[in-house]
């Protein structure tokens, strides 16, 4: 676990604090990329590899071939090892005043939102999700910004970060949660 509830305040209350479903969160944006790797590797080594052990050719000609098989397995096993190595340290929190992220691979990036400048709250349940029982949850702030950590290339296009709180089991449950903390907040500033 994280530290992320050394982040509260001395007068903030937890409301929530949970992590991300592992094998959603691991391959939900990693797939194409797995399935591309391990295609890539087969090729190499039907086409290459194969041919060239059962024809005697010399070993150190397998070095051209064996570049090819790493290419692959980078391609296949790198992003969801380094999906895993952020899973370990992801960790979300809503309280009743701000909603806090945390995660990274190597490092950690904590990100803290003052619940009363989050405008909208949107789910996101992609056909991977569904088949997991997950979805993110996008909390949208008035400048735009989105609260959380964004996985996956090309989200809100190129160079945009777009956070969620990704991989969650039962995500309509704590958007409305969420929701309702925003709401209690705004009452009690009136």
């Amino acid at each position: 676990m994280t530290n992320i509830t050394e982040q509260l305040r001395l007068d903030e209350k937890v409301l929530w604090q949970g992590k991300p479903k592992l094998f959603p969160f691991i391959f939900a944006h990693n797939a194409i990329p797995f399935i591309f790797g391990l295609f890539f590797m087969a090729v190499t080594f039907l086409f290459f590899v194969s041919p060239m052990l059962s024809t005697g050719f010399p070993l150190e000609f397998l070095l051209f071939p064996l570049i090819f098989l790493l290419i692959g397995f980078l391609v296949a096993f790198g992003q969801p090892i380094w999906s895993y190595l952020a899973f370990r340290n992801t960790e979300y929190m809503i309280s009743d005043q701000r909603l806090i992220t945390q995660t990274g691979a190597i490092g950690l990036d904590t990100r803290f939102v003052e619940l009363e400048r989050v405008q909208e709250v949107n789910v996101q349940v992609g056909v991977f999700d569904r088949l997991f029982g997950t979805g993110s949850i996008y909390a949208m702030t008035a400048g735009q910004a989105y609260v959380g950590f964004q996985r996956g290339p090309g989200w809100g296009g190129s160079g945009f970060v777009r956070p969620s709180l990704s991989s969650l089991e039962k995500p309509y449950e704590v958007q409305r949660l969420l929701q309702e903390a925003i709401q209690d907040l705004k009452k009690s500033k009136t």
